[in-house]
C-alpha cells in the first residue's frame, strides 16, 4: 500500500474507535503519533521519503533488513511501541499517545497483509505469510482509499454533524 493509503486507514480504525469510546478526534499529538506509526513499518522501503534524505542511514537500512521483513511484525510492533511508550514518559505525553502509535503499527500490517506479497505477521517466530490481492498503487487500492475516506467522511459526520456541515460549507470547489 501507498503511504497515503496507510495513513487515512490508521485514521479511520482510529475515529471507529474513538467514535465508540468517545475519545478526541482532533487531538494533535494523537493524531501524529497515530499517523507516525502507520507509516513507521515503511522504513525499510527504499523508496520511503525519509530513507531517500539520508544516504548513509538507507545503505545500513538496506544492508541489515529488507522491506516486508522483520519491521513488518508484531515484534516490532512491540519494540517500537515500548520505545514511544519510553518517549511518552520522559516527557509527559498522555497514554493515548502510545496507544494510537501502536494502533496506526497494526493498521499497517494488516493494510500490507491485503497485499498480494503479504506479510509474516509472527516473525522471525513463523514464517507463514498472510496475504491477499490489493496491489500497491493499482485502481484497486486507489478504490480501496476512496472507500476508506467516504468512510472516515461517514464517521465524522456521525459524530459531529455541526462541525462536518461548517466543514463543507468553507471548501471551495
Amino acid at each position: 500500500m501507498m503511504g497515503t493509503t496507510h495513513a487515512v486507514f490508521a485514521l479511520l480504525c482510529y475515529y471507529i474507535i474513538a467514535y465508540f469510546m468517545k475519545l478526541p478526534f482532533d487531538a494533535p499529538a494523537v493524531l501524529t503519533f497515530l499517523i507516525v506509526g502507520g507509516l513507521l513499518p515503511d522504513i525499510d522501503h527504499p523508496r520511503m521519503f525519509l530513507i531517500q534524505q539520508n544516504y548513509l542511514f538507507k545503505r545500513r537500512v538496506r544492508r541489515f533488513i529488507k522491506h516486508r521483513g522483520i519491521v513488518h511484525s508484531l515484534l516490532a510492533a512491540l519494540v517500537a511501541t515500548t520505545i514511544v511508550w519510553v518517549i511518552a514518559r520522559l516527557y509527559n505525553l498522555e497514554m493515548l499517545t502510545v496507544e494510537c502509535f501502536l494502533l496506526g503499527f497494526i493498521s499497517h500490517l494488516a493494510a500490507d497483509s491485503l497485499n498480494p506479497t503479504g506479510i509474516m505477521w509472527l516473525q522471525p517466530f513463523s514464517k507463514k505469510k498472510i496475504r491477499n490481492g490489493i496491489r500497491t498503487g493499482s485502481a484497486t487500492e486507489k478504490a480501496f482509499f476512496t472507500l476508506v475516506v467516504v468512510a472516515i467522511c461517514a464517521v465524522l459526520y456521525t459524530a459531529h454533524p455541526e462541525a462536518f456541515s461548517s466543514l463543507l460549507k468553507n471548501l471551495q470547489f
